[in-house]
């Protein structure tokens, strides 16, 4: 299969596969059914694990500044002037989930061998925002198969699903010391990533950069689509804030978006000191992407700079695939989630996005305003460090 097929296969499966983490949050029956389509046919075995990325290889890297890759393109109709910063900043995108198999617990980073949604489908939709403001650095990793997050609640006396993220997460952290030794070369960076990719990037701050001194060179993290309780900043985070308006540096953005009315249950875990831990009943905590702070205040629609629509019939080649939707959706923090209108009728409707759920499109109905913020976190960062 040619790079663009995979990619639009990708794209259209991206419906499907938001839509099953959509699941995660709610809905039993079909949890249990979906379950036991996608559930490995072994326990982990760590000596069965795929090999381990070399990532001193660029072939390890889904997207990096030499390879012309995916996280390189633009909508087509997008018109904005070159940003003169924006090669003394560094961005690490972590993927989310797209690995289905049955065959075993993580994925191999051969893209051609792994079933589900191929990396170069997150990296159009996901991770171009920051190709505006940034040199973007994507690592392949092992990651974790979706029924990973299934485990916890239909059998949480095993340990397959966290053993698997703990392997996933091992690559991520591999990755990201690469990053900060060789590839960096001491520029600021950013940290991004969304479900299964969020996940890691949460734990990635605490392990890796809270309480460090590469906390001095964080510009921010846009940690997005993990149901992230409030609780990681007074029990986890020393130095790292939650983000409180659209300048600040150093800080976490995080929401999960939903269809307006919806009332999620907040099944996430999350690893804290001493292991994981459910999220439920915990308080999410919601930045809104149109102000920038959690103010629960509804932001209307005229404050969104563009929404991402893909068009499955373009060519991909040419980027014409992509386009722009300006002032698509209001958005409201709202229970710790981000309520937005109705997206039925839309490209961003989704057959199978259950209890109101829009998780695949957490990056997509806010594309624009994600660029635009991460070149004014970058610009503020460096002004206030003249001699960085």
């Amino acid at each position: 299969m040619t790079l663009r097929k995979k990619i639009l296969a990708g794209i259209a499966g991206l419906t499907l596969g938001g839509a099953a983490l959509a699941i995660v949050f709610r809905a039993a029956l079909l949890l249990f059914v979906f379950g036991l389509i996608i559930r490995p046919r072994m326990d982990f075995d760590p000596a069965a694990a795929p090999a381990p990325p070399d990532y001193t290889q660029i072939s390890a890297w889904a997207a990096h500044p030499d390879s012309g890759d995916a996280s390189d393109w633009t909508p087509k109709d997008l018109v904005e002037p070159e940003n003169p910063l924006k090669d003394k900043v560094a961005v690490f995108y972590i993927h989310p989930t797209g690995f289905f198999g049955r065959g075993n617990w993580n994925a191999r980073i051969d893209a051609r061998s792994t079933p589900g949604i191929p990396v170069e489908a997150m990296l159009v939709s996901q991770a171009s925002a920051f190709n505006g403001c940034g040199r973007v650095y994507a690592p392949k990793y092992r990651q974790a198969t979706l029924y990973s997050f299934f485990e916890p609640s239909r059998a949480p006396e095993k340990k397959n699903g966290y053993q698997a993220l703990e392997l996933a997460y091992s690559d991520v952290a591999r990755a990201f010391d690469h990053f900060i030794e060789h590839e960096c070369q001491g520029r600021p960076f950013i940290v991004a990533g969304h479900s299964q990719g969020a996940q890691h990037a949460m734990r990635l701050i605490a392990e890796r950069i809270d309480q460090t001194p590469l906390y001095e060179r964080l510009i921010a993290a846009y940690a997005i689509g993990y149901s992230m309780p409030e609780d990681l900043f007074t029990r986890v985070y020393t130095n790292v804030k939650p983000c409180t308006s659209p300048a600040q540096t150093g800080c976490v953005i995080h929401w999960d978006t939903f269809k307006e009315g919806s009332t999620p249950e907040n099944l996430g875990f999350h690893y804290y000191p001493g292991g994981w831990e459910s999220a439920a009943g915990k308080k999410r905590y919601c930045v809104n992407p149109l102000t920038w702070t959690s103010e629960t205040t509804r932001a209307p629609a005229s404050l969104n700079s563009g929404a991402l629509i893909v068009n499955a019939e373009g060519e991909i080649g040419a980027a014409s695939m992509l386009k722009l939707s300006a002032e698509h959706t209001w958005a409201e923090c709202h229970d710790g989630v981000l309520w937005v209108k109705d997206q039925a009728g839309t490209p961003f409707a989704g057959r199978l996005a259950l209890e109101g759920s829009y998780h695949v499109h957490d990056y997509n109905l806010f594309w624009m305003n994600i660029r635009q913020n991460a070149a004014v976190r970058a610009k503020a960062w460096l002004e206030n460090r003249p001699g960085a």
